[in-house]
Parts: C-alpha cells; structure tokens; sequence
C-alpha cells in the first residue's frame, strides 16, 4: 500500500510536469502569448504524457480480485489512474470537440467504432474496458463502470460492450461486464447489473433496474419502472408492461397470454 502511494504522488508529479510544459515557450515569445499557447496545448501535452505512459503499464486484466495486494488488483489500480485523472481534469470542457473526444479515449485504449459518440457528460473513467459499436450514443451522465466491490475486500473488473446503432439514455448505469447488442434502445436512468446480456433490437424502459447477471433475449421490450431480478432470463420477443416486477409467476402468465 505505501508503494502505492508513493506511486500516486509520482504520478501527480508526472501529471503536472506534461501540463505545464508548454510553459517553456514563456521566456520566448512573453508572458501573455506564453500564457495563451499554454492554454492551448497543455491538454494535448497532458495526453501525450498520460496516454503513453498508460501504454507502458502493465494490461489489466478483466476477473475477480482481493484487495489489497492481489496482482490484478494492483493492476487495476495502476492502469485505470491515468485515463481516470485526465479525464475527470479534461472531459467536461474539451470533450465538446468530437475529434478531440475519440482521440483521447482511443489513446487510452477504448475501441470507438466509427461513428460511436459519447457526450462531454458521460462519466468512464477506464476507457480501456469500454467498447462501444458503429452509430452508437452513449448519452450525458451516463456511466459505465467497468470496476466496483460487491463486498469489503474483493474487486470485480470486466469489459462493458456495447453493440452497432444502439442508444444508451441519460443518468444510466451500466455495471461490468455489460453486454449490450446492436440497435437496442436503453432509456432514461436505466439502471443495468454486473455480467448482463442484451440481445439484438430490444427496447428497456425508462427508470428499468436490471439486477445482476440477467439475459435478456432478441427483439425484447421491457416497460417504464420495471424490476428485473438477479440471473433472470427474458425469452427472446418477449414484451413486459410498464411496472412489472419480474417473477415466474409474470412469466408463466405472459407466456399463457401468447
């Protein structure tokens, strides 16, 4: 642990360096002009110094890890502390820009497919687990979280994949390992568990909570303010109401009613 945080201060030093960098131009051209092209290139001096030094560190792994001091824990933590510093400094004011927004989450390791968008407000934090397919929009406040603790002492660390021509609302939550298929609709402040499959073309409600490893299958709609519980498995074209608390007994009486 103390290595650990001797390593963080490095880092903040290393961070710190790569922004004020540009500032060697100062005694050259003045202190005003100086202080513009700071302005200007310190971002881009930043993500030259973080994104290759995020490149030189060890991969990280997707699994299940013990905290603290088990390997894949500690490279978690040393390769999500780059992207997750520069972005939380860089994102909400120049992710405004598109290109500079695919450059930086690319040279941190995230595969955009052409055309995939994320707004300046969506909140990823290790770009390296994310991966997000053709025309796809991640929407504002949106989060994809690739990493969390199910309990003291244990660490979960999985890829979030998210399919060609799909749309994910605002103030959603995706947790790891996240499968999202292709032309799927996830509403407003959806809220999606840990090791979830969505299939292809299928609709989720706004206000929808999907527990923990649910599969849900092709051409599924699910309603408004729908509860669907850990490990449940929606056939594919199946159709949910609004309000519906998943059961056996709901499933039993939609498959009756069809």
């Amino acid at each position: 642990m103390l290595t650990l945080e001797l390593l963080w201060w490095v880092g903040w030093a290393w961070f710190a360096a790569w922004i004020a960098l540009p500032l060697v131009a100062v005694p050259v051209i003045g202190v005003v002009p100086g202080f513009v092209v700071w302005a200007v290139l310190a971002p881009w001096s930043a993500l030259l110094g973080m994104a290759t030094l995020h490149r030189l560190l060890p991969k990280s792994e997707p699994g299940t890890f013990r905290l603290p001091g088990d390997e894949g824990s500690v490279r978690w933590a040393v390769k999500a502390w780059a992207p997750s510093l520069y972005l939380t400094l860089f994102q909400p004011l120049l992710f405004t820009s598109r290109f500079f927004q695919i450059l930086a989450l690319r040279a941190f390791g995230a595969h955009l497919a052409p055309g995939a968008w994320l707004t300046s407000r969506t909140i990823v934090r290790e770009p390296h687990h994310v991966s997000v397919g053709l025309h796809s929009l991640i929407g504002e406040y949106a989060h994809l979280i690739c990493s969390y603790q199910p309990r003291p002492g244990v660490l979960i660390v999985a890829r979030i994949v998210i399919g060609d021509d799909s749309l994910v609302g605002g103030y959603s939550h995706l947790a790891p390992g996240v499968t999202i298929g292709s032309r799927c609709v996830i509403e407003y402040a959806v809220a999606i568990g840990a090791r979830t499959v969505i299939g292809d073309d299928s609709r989720i409600g706004a206000g929808t909570t999907v527990y923990n490893a649910a599969r849900i299958g092709r051409h599924v709609f699910i309603g408004k303010n729908c509860l669907i519980p850990s490990g449940a498995i929606i056939a594919d074209g199946a159709r949910i109401p609004d309000g519906t608390v998943w059961t056996s007994e709901v499933r039993r009486g939609l498959e009756a009613a069809s």
